[in-house]
């Protein structure tokens, strides 16, 4: 689709009945789309546009902005891919902070009074195949034709299987720092020493819970642990399999306004 600008909106004018026109005369939604994107607005921030071109996004979030939107411009460049952030391998519960070290080697250490987001998902891959069944079957007409020396005929059955795979996650963000991703699979538990657990998810929701408590300033948000609610953000332009990073970077972006 090559860089795209994407025009969200944070929040939704209260008690304005015009309001789903209103964002459809800007962004050239339709009025019923602009209403379904203000309904999932109501619980988290929704796309609403895109353009190749930043002027264009800009012009779009400001005039929304007028008219009583929070609205902002997500540009490419400020889209955190997955491969962009730390990837945490092993942490440490410090006295002064929060210490990590990836599956290279890198560490960094961070002030637990520095972290003001963390974003909690579901990272959720489909997958499907499709499996060819061969058999026979009894044919009467081959019988009858050929006096019974050919009773069955081969038959062919398309079956399409998908299955689905699903790994939690979460984003930890500090400014001048690089987004730091937690990965439930991938986590090396044992620095948590008498609370650690038997089991994995567990002890990631201990990790969540445990810097929840250690980060005084922190914003948490769990919107894109549903499926649903990662499709109700991201609209029909984009898919959560392949596009979850532009969720996870516009959340980020837009609780990190709350704080200003």
């Amino acid at each position: 689709m090559g860089p795209l600008n994407i025009v969200a909106i944070c929040r939704v004018p209260e008690r304005r009945e015009d309001a789903a026109a209103t964002l459809a005369g800007i962004t050239g939604l339709s009025t019923y789309e602009a209403a379904a994107r203000l309904r999932a607005g109501a619980r988290l921030p929704v796309v609403v546009a895109v353009s190749r071109d930043p002027e264009t996004a800009e012009v779009t979030a400001g005039r929304l902005t007028a008219e009583g939107f929070q609205a902002l411009v997500l540009h490419h460049d400020e889209i955190v891919p997955e491969d962009g952030s730390f990837a945490v391998r092993r942490f440490f519960f410090e006295e002064g902070g929060l210490r990590v070290r990836s599956a290279n080697g890198d560490t960094l250490s961070v002030d637990y009074r520095d972290f003001k987001v963390m974003v909690r998902g579901t990272c959720i891959t489909r997958t499907s195949k499709t499996t060819v069944e061969k058999g026979r079957r009894f044919s009467l007409s081959r019988a009858v034709i050929s006096g019974g020396l050919v009773m069955s005929r081969s038959t062919k059955r398309r079956r399409a299987e998908t299955t689905e795979s699903r790994e939690g996650f979460f984003l930890l963000y500090a400014p001048r720092y690089n987004t730091l991703i937690f990965r439930e699979t991938e986590l090396v538990y044992t620095s948590l020493g008498p609370l650690l657990r038997p089991a994995r998810p567990e002890n990631f929701a201990t990790v969540v819970n445990e810097l929840r408590r250690r980060c005084p300033d922190l914003l948490f948000d769990e919107s894109l642990v549903a499926r649903s609610a990662q499709a109700q953000l991201l609209g029909p332009l984009f898919d959560p399999e392949e596009d979850l990073d532009i969720a996870t970077s516009l959340l980020i972006r837009c609780l990190s306004m709350r704080q200003v």
